[in-house]
C-alpha cells in the first residue's frame, strides 16, 4: 500500500484521480510499501520515503490545474506523474486504472464555437471584409458569393450545419457545438465586438442532438454570475450540460459559479493565442472549490492557429494579442506534437474549430479532417466532449484495492460499470522485468505492464 502525507487534502486527492493507485492517508505505525511526505512531516518512519522535500509534485500539478501558465508546451502534469509512477515502481508492483479507454490509446473532443451561423446576420462590414478576403486569396468566386449573399442574393454560403454533419458523418465521428444564449449582448465587462447576431433556433439543436451531436451553451455572462447561468442554461435547453464560455472569459471565481449553475462540465481553460497546455494535463480534471464540476481542459483552437491576434481583458480594459499565424504545415506540426504526448501519457486532446472556418475565407477544413484522420489511424476515441468527460467520470468513481500473496496478486474493484454506451475502463499492471504472468481474463501484454478490460468484480494475475 502506498501512504501519504500532506497537509492539502484536495492536492493530494486530485493527483490520485489522474494517476489513479490505490492508497490511503498515512497513519503512524502502519506498514507501508512506500510513503510519499516530506520527511520533517513524518518523524521515526524509517522505510522507504518519496521525500517531497525540494520537489513537491502534488503543490505543483494543484498550482497548474487551477491557476494554469501562459504558453506551456509540454503536459507537465502528466510528466510530474509519470516521474512520481517511475518512482513508485521502485518500490510496489503498480496497479492503476490509466486515462485510456481499453484498447485505445487516447481520446479526442471535437467542438465547434457558434459565433455566427450566416452571412445574412452580419454586418455589412463584416461580410464585406470576409468577401474582400476572398479576393485577396485570389478566390473570387467565393467573395462574390458572401457579397451577394448578404444582399439577400443566392444561397447563404455560411449556412453550415448540413455541410459539417456531411463532414464528420463521413469521418465516422460526433462533435459538440456551443451556442450563444443572447444575441446583440457583449456580456459583463466585455469588449464591444463580442456581441454574435443571430437567436438560438430550436429545430436546428433538436436535429443535432436527435443525430448524435451533443450542444453546449457558449456563455456571455455564466462565467461571472451564477444566476446568469442558470438563465443561458436553460435558452439554449436542459441538454446542455457543459459550457465554454465566448472568447474564454474566466476568472477564479469561474467554475464555483458554473457548477452552482448546473453546469456538468466546462472546456473553457485553454489559449486563444496559441495551441498548448494552459492547465497542464491532459485529463479532465475537478477544480479546487468545486464538487462536482469537471474541467476538460481546451488544447488546440484553429484561431489561435491561425489567426493574426485576438482581444484579450487588459489592466486597462482590451487589448489586441497575436497569435501563432501559422502556415498549414506549421500548426499541422504544433497539432501533432500534441496528439504525440497524448499517445505517450494517454488522457483526451480537445479540439475547437470555430463553426465557419470550414469555408472560404478560412477554410480550415484540411487540417481539421487530417487530425481526425490522425486519430483514429492512432486508434484513438474521438467523440463529443461530453463523452469524453462521462467516460473520465466513469473513471473517477471506478475503486480498485490490492492483495499481495506468495506470487501473485488480486485486485477487487467497486464501481465498474458493464454495459452501456461508453468504452470499458482499464486495469493497468506495471509488471517488473518482463515477467511472464497469467490471468483470469484477457489481457494486452506490452513491454513493462499489462493491460486487462476492467468488467470484472475480482481480477487474479499470478507470477508463475
Amino acid at each position: 500500500m502506498i501512504g501519504v502525507c500532506y497537509p492539502d487534502k484536495y492536492a493530494v486527492e486530485e493527483t490520485f484521480q489522474l494517476l489513479k493507485v490505490p492508497w490511503e492517508w498515512y497513519a503512524g505505525g502502519h506498514q507501508y510499501d512506500v510513503v510519499i511526505a516530506r520527511k520533517a512531516d513524518v518523524d521515526g518512519y524509517t522505510d522507504n520515503l518519496i521525500d517531497l522535500e525540494g520537489n513537491d509534485c502534488f503543490k505543483k500539478i494543484s498550482m497548474l490545474l487551477n491557476t494554469g501558465e501562459p504558453h506551456l508546451h509540454e503536459p507537465v502534469c502528466e510528466m510530474l506523474l509519470d516521474k512520481l509512477r517511475q518512482d513508485l515502481k521502485k518500490y510496489t508492483l503498480l496497479v492503476e486504472i490509466p486515462p485510456v479507454p481499453f484498447g485505445h490509446p487516447y481520446l479526442v473532443a471535437l467542438t465547434h464555437d457558434v459565433d455566427v451561423t450566416s452571412v445574412r446576420e452580419c454586418r455589412i462590414l463584416t461580410a464585406g471584409y470576409a468577401a474582400y478576403q476572398c479576393f485577396r486569396q485570389g478566390n473570387f468566386r467565393a467573395g462574390l458569393r458572401l457579397a451577394c449573399a448578404r444582399l439577400g442574393i443566392g444561397s447563404d454560403p455560411w449556412v453550415l450545419f448540413l455541410r459539417w454533419k456531411t463532414l464528420e458523418s463521413e469521418l465516422g465521428v460526433r462533435s459538440t457545438f456551443f451556442f450563444v444564449p443572447k444575441k446583440d449582448d457583449p456580456g459583463v465587462r466585455a469588449h464591444q465586438y463580442r456581441p454574435v447576431r443571430y437567436d438560438i433556433d430550436r429545430d436546428t439543436l433538436n436535429r443535432l442532438t436527435r443525430d448524435g451531436w451533443e450542444v453546449g451553451v457558449h456563455g456571455l455572462d455564466n462565467w461571472a454570475d451564477a444566476e446568469a447561468g442558470k438563465r443561458e442554461r436553460d435558452t439554449v435547453g436542459n441538454e446542455a450540460a457543459g459550457n465554454r464560455t465566448h472568447w474564454l472569459l474566466f476568472d477564479e471565481k469561474s467554475w464555483s459559479l458554473l457548477e452552482q449553475a448546473g453546469y456538468s462540465y466546462d472546456t473553457t481553460f485553454g489559449y486563444n493565442d496559441d495551441a498548448g497546455f494552459r492547465a497542464g494535463t491532459l485529463q479532465a480534471y475537478r477544480p479546487d472549490g468545486t464538487d462536482n464540476l469537471l474541467e476538460l481542459p481546451l488544447h488546440i483552437q484553429d484561431i489561435g492557429l491561425f489567426g493574426k491576434s485576438c482581444w484579450a481583458p487588459a489592466a486597462g480594459g482590451w487589448e489586441k494579442m497575436p497569435c501563432l499565424h501559422l502556415s498549414e504545415s506549421g500548426a499541422a506540426g504544433r497539432c501533432n506534437r500534441i496528439l504525440d504526448f497524448a499517445g505517450r501519457y494517454g488522457g483526451a486532446v480537445t479540439f475547437l474549430w470555430h463553426y465557419e472556418n470550414i469555408t472560404p475565407p478560412k477554410d480550415w477544413s484540411g487540417l481539421y479532417k487530417d487530425l481526425v484522420n490522425r486519430a483514429k489511424t492512432d486508434g484513438a476515441w474521438v467523440t463529443t466532449a461530453g463523452n469524453v468527460v462521462a467516460w473520465f467520470r466513469m473513471r473517477r468513481q471506478a475503486r480498485i484495492s490490492c492483495t499481495h500473496g506468495d506470487g501473485m496478486i488480486t485486485i477487487s474493484t467497486e464501481n465498474i460499470p458493464t454495459g452501456g454506451s461508453l468504452p470499458p475502463l482499464t486495469l493497468r499492471i506495471h509488471v517488473p522485468d518482463n515477467r511472464q504472468v497469467t490471468a483470469n481474463t484477457g489481457y494486452l501484454r506490452q513491454k513493462e505492464y499489462i493491460d486487462i478490460l476492467l468488467t470484472k468484480k475480482t481480477i487474479t494475475v499470478s507470477f508463475p
